[in-house]
C-alpha cells in the first residue's frame, strides 16, 4: 500500500514512516499540506494519507478540501492523525476513515491500515 504521511513534526513522520516501510508499504512523507498537495498535483496517487490536522502553510482541513476538489484524488482515503482533543469530531466533519491520537499506538494504525485495505490484521 502507498501511503502518504502529512506531519510537520519531523519525528512523528519520521517514525511512522520507519515502521509502515517495515510492515512493507510504499511510504511518502510531506512536511506540511502544501508540500503534500504539490505532490499529489504531480502525480503521487497514494491509497492513503496520515494527516495531521495542526500545520503551517496549510493545514490538514485545508488539504483535505483541496484533495476532494480534485476529481483525480478526491477518492484517496484520508485519516487524521492529531493530539487534539476533538481529532475524531473533525475526523468525522472532514469525512475522513478514522482518526489516530498523538502518540500512536501502534496496533490502532496497523488496524486502521487493514481496514481501508480491506485485509485481516495480523495476531
Amino acid at each position: 500500500m502507498h501511503i502518504l504521511i502529512v506531519d510537520d513534526e519531523d519525528d512523528i513522520r519520521e517514525v511512522l514512516a520507519i515502521v509502515l516501510r517495515s510492515e512493507g508499504h510504499e511510504v511518502e512523507e510531506a512536511v506540511d499540506g502544501l508540500d503534500a498537495l504539490l505532490r499529489l498535483q504531480r502525480g503521487s496517487s497514494p491509497s492513503l494519507i496520515l494527516l495531521d490536522l495542526m500545520m503551517p502553510r496549510l493545514d490538514g482541513e485545508g488539504l483535505t478540501r483541496e484533495v476532494r476538489s480534485d476529481a483525480r484524488i478526491a477518492h484517496v482515503p484520508v485519516c487524521v492523525i492529531s493530539g487534539h482533543p476533538a481529532a475524531r469530531e473533525k475526523a468525522s466533519q472532514l469525512g475522513a476513515v478514522g482518526y489516530l491520537v498523538k502518540p500512536i499506538e501502534l496496533g490502532q494504525l496497523s488496524a486502521l491500515i487493514h481496514s481501508v485495505a480491506g485485509t485481516e490484521t495480523r495476531t
